[in-house]
């Protein structure tokens, strides 16, 4: 019998290879950039890269908070708007399937696969049972600019978990929303 940490070795398939985001433009490029074009304000002896990162971060910080408080958070130049969004959860029957949009527990979903091989082999999965569902959202109905419905925002995958971490914890202040 296998230990825990080799089954869930086994499991993953992209192996120990870690997260990467690819084509985003961090704080670095955003202060080269910033540079480039001979921003006054940051002529070099009054902010270095990494002032300017911690600066970034910060802000990113607080931004992340007033959210969590249930704060919108509106885009300068409008250009759109990001909501915690709150959702009934619900179960339903489609033509004998049935559907429901509870979100995985993946912690427990892997205990229980390697304490049952038929889960394992029937590809079962654990699903979370709250009231309701939180999802960060994009809402470009204030936004002001051309093709708007060709643009997304996708928030990466820290600020999701950030989410379920207060969620679980009962920090989270979001009202409810039907969009």
């Amino acid at each position: 019998m296998e230990d825990y940490q080799e089954f869930l070795n086994k499991l993953q398939k992209r192996g120990s290879k870690p997260h990467r985001i690819s084509h985003c433009l961090g704080a670095r490029d955003a202060f080269h950039w910033v540079r480039k074009n001979k921003w006054k304000a940051l002529d070099g002896s009054t902010c270095n890269k990494l002032l300017y990162g911690k600066i970034i971060h910060e802000i990113h910080r607080e931004l992340v908070d007033m959210l969590l408080e249930g704060h919108e958070i509106e885009f300068p130049y409008q250009m759109g708007s990001l909501v915690l969004n709150c959702i009934p959860a619900k179960v339903y029957d489609i033509d004998g399937q049935i559907f429901t949009n509870y979100k995985r527990d993946w912690k427990k979903t892997l205990e229980y696969l390697y304490t049952d091989k038929e889960a394992l082999e029937g590809h079962k999965r654990i699903r979370r049972v709250a009231p309701y569902v939180y999802n960060v959202r994009y809402y470009k109905r204030k936004a002001k600019f051309r093709n708007r419905r060709l643009y997304s925002f996708r928030v990466n995958r820290s600020l999701v978990r950030l989410v379920g971490k207060a969620v679980e914890k009962g920090k989270v202040i979001a009202e409810h929303t039907e969009y």
